[in-house]
């Protein structure tokens, strides 16, 4: 067996005055530089990068004032370029002090990709790991060296810290009431205005439970494979345009023409099966003509995209709030969306999707309505019933959901055009829950209030 050096052995004990620790901290300054530059050339990179590094994992004093200001321009929807960074800097006081228009040029001017970010991302936030362990221990030699501390506290010490640097995105600052009651009775006085706020659904009843979808709300819609959840995301929609509410749709599933047949059947009263078979009376055309200068007019955006990551989604909201406002948006489906990174299972991926996704709904402050798979083994059951836990997998779904809504089945075999079934509110965080009846307008692929109900 080895046995230690003699120099390890003769070694004295660490002081805070060690050559070791004279020297500069781990950093690297090109890392940060192509960070920097990176987001002057592509500013879409900040709706990841905005997240994922704060302005203390830059070691250079600069290089961390100007990304404070990069992320206060983005934070408040403004364009970030040479000309608004500038500009920021100099009403903070502090463009002289990152070395002025010059240095921002230089930065601007950089050869080296955008593309490679999150590798230059890794490195920093490693450094930035790599300082933070190093004040810790300095911390800890302080508070060994210190007759006032009891041995038996230094476990414990040394616990707190190395877990605030393993964490690496600790909080330790908290609101105090006089600084979070102000934005908080702002935010009732915009929901008296608004008559309670949020986003209505065309369902009397359910609104009677849920009132409306709410900002900051996921709203998990459920149902058997080919039971509706499209046509009734969609009703929705259209319901929420209707209403002069700015809606943004993700369709993973399906293309913008299959889409924009079911909308047409629903909202210009074309037969479905006419966009099937292309077989449309002089009726049809202009009714379909009618709803196309409607939809003109309509405050909505499509997106159809296969294979978005939830920062794609994200990235897409953002620019469509800026540009034309968003109150609500719908994506179809959770199972289809790729995670970020890389994940050991299908469970962390799942669960990795549906935490962004809230975390979209928060940051964005509008509802999103996402869709979801019911697991297989529900067709196989004596009672066709849907309950929570039914979603595919469903654990981080359902925690992280406010509402979750399941389309019950019913009997497709019929060739009624209205057909009746049951919405269930599963689960409402802020809210009731119960079953709200609903009928299935086959013809026109949507679903309708209940006249039975009236």
């Amino acid at each position: 067996m080895g046995q230690p050096s003699r120099r390890v052995l003769n070694s004295s004990p660490a002081t805070l005055d060690d050559a070791r620790l004279r020297n500069l901290p781990p950093q690297n300054l090109d890392a940060e530089q192509a960070i920097l530059g990176g987001v002057l050339r592509k500013m879409s990179l900040l709706d990841k990068l905005g997240v994922e590094l704060r302005p203390a994992d830059f070691y250079s004093p600069a290089h961390r004032m100007i990304w404070e200001a990069m992320l206060d321009l983005w934070r408040t929807l403004k364009p970030v370029d040479l000309i608004t960074l500038a500009a920021a800097l100099t009403a903070a006081g502090r463009l002289g002090a990152v070395g002025g228009p010059a240095y921002l040029g230089e930065l601007a001017g950089s050869t080296i990709s955008p593309a490679n970010s999150p590798h230059h991302v890794a490195i920093v936030r490693a450094m930035a790991k790599r300082r933070a362990m190093l004040d810790m221990a300095m911390r800890m030699m302080e508070i060994a060296y210190d007759p006032e501390h009891d041995p038996a506290e230094f476990v414990g010490i040394a616990q707190l810290a190395s877990d605030a640097v393993l964490k690496d995105r600790l909080d330790t600052h908290g609101e105090t009431p006089d600084e979070f009651l102000d934005p908080y009775t702002a935010y009732l006085e915009k929901l008296e205005e608004s008559g309670g706020g949020g986003v209505p659904t065309p369902f009397w009843k359910l609104n009677g439970l849920i009132r409306s979808f709410m900002p900051g709300e996921m709203i998990v819609v459920g149902a058997r494979p080919s039971h509706g959840k499209t046509a009734l995301a969609l009703t929705f929609a259209e319901h929420a345009v209707g209403l002069g509410h700015p809606t943004g749709i993700f369709s993973l599933e399906m293309g913008k023409h299959q889409l924009l047949n079911r909308m047409f059947s629903s909202g210009a009263g074309v037969a479905a099966q006419r966009f099937r078979d292309g077989r449309f009376s002089d009726e049809d055309w202009s009714r379909i003509y009618d709803h196309c200068q409607r939809m003109k007019q309509m405050p909505l955006r499509i997106y159809d995209k296969p294979a978005r990551k939830p920062s794609d989604i994200r990235a897409a909201c953002r620019r469509w709030r800026q540009d034309s406002g968003l109150d609500i948006v719908f994506i179809d489906y959770a199972q289809l969306i790729p995670p970020d990174g890389h994940h050991q299972n299908r469970e962390q991926e799942i669960a990795s999707i549906s935490r962004s996704i809230k975390l979209m709904a928060e940051d964005l402050a509008v509802p999103v309505v996402l869709l979801a798979q019911v697991n297989r083994e529900v067709a196989k059951r004596k009672s066709p019933r849907l309950v929570e836990s039914d979603l595919r997998e469903s654990g981080a779904i359902e925690q992280d959901a406010d509402i979750i809504l399941l389309i019950q089945p019913w009997d497709r075999s019929g060739r009624e055009d209205i057909q009746f079934t049951q919405l269930t509110v599963a689960k409402s965080r802020n809210s009731m829950t119960g079953d709200v009846p609903v009928a299935y307008n086959r013809k026109n692929v949507r679903f309708e209030q209940d006249d039975r109900l009236n």
